[in-house]
């Protein structure tokens, strides 16, 4: 049975967030008037979701935040292969809930294309909170670089990373 949460079901994340411009907006509004153009993107659907808790020794090993701090990677896989990847350390005392609660939010953008991804982004950027909303546009900025590193090349490539290692490392795990 599939665990949703409604649209507006907000967490106060109490991160100072100063951004003006946000970037995922300026890379539509670039894609938009590039050669490449928002089509391109459409036929790029997400197909997975991936949030991985690092354990202790991972965590150590990146150095990635404190001690107290819950760290980990969201991988966002689409139809084609390609996957937009970012590491992560939370302070704990921002999270209301447990890391299943708060990335939970992200399961609706599943088999939506880029361009749908990025309105929803914008659309929720409110009730996400600034954590969790550059998390996801981080990710999905790596994933539009490779779709169109993919496209520059005139080749399929797959973005692969070692998953047999995250696992082995990974306190938990949540997919969509």
């Amino acid at each position: 049975m599939p665990f949703t949460i409604s649209d507006n079901f907000t967490m106060d994340e109490t991160v100072e967030y100063h951004q003006d411009i946000h970037p995922l907006r300026i890379a539509l509004l670039n894609l938009k008037n590039s050669a490449i153009g928002l089509e391109f993107l459409q036929q790029y659907k997400i197909s997975r979701i991936e949030c991985f808790r690092f354990d202790s020794e991972l965590t150590e090993k990146l150095q990635l935040g404190d001690k107290t701090d819950i760290c980990g990677l969201i991988a966002i896989t689409t139809n084609t292969g390609s996957v937009g990847l970012r590491e992560f350390a939370i302070p704990c005392k921002t999270l209301k809930y447990d890391l299943t609660m708060w990335v939970a939010l992200f399961q609706r953008m599943k088999g939506l294309n880029l361009v749908e991804c990025m309105n929803y982004t914008q659309l929720n950027q409110e009730a996400w909170g600034p954590v969790r909303l550059e998390l996801i546009d981080s990710a999905l900025m790596d994933l539009f670089g490779k779709v169109v590193l993919t496209l520059n090349d005139n080749k399929d490539k797959r973005y692969i990373w070692d998953r047999t290692y995250l696992f082995d490392h990974t306190q938990a795990y949540i997919s969509f």
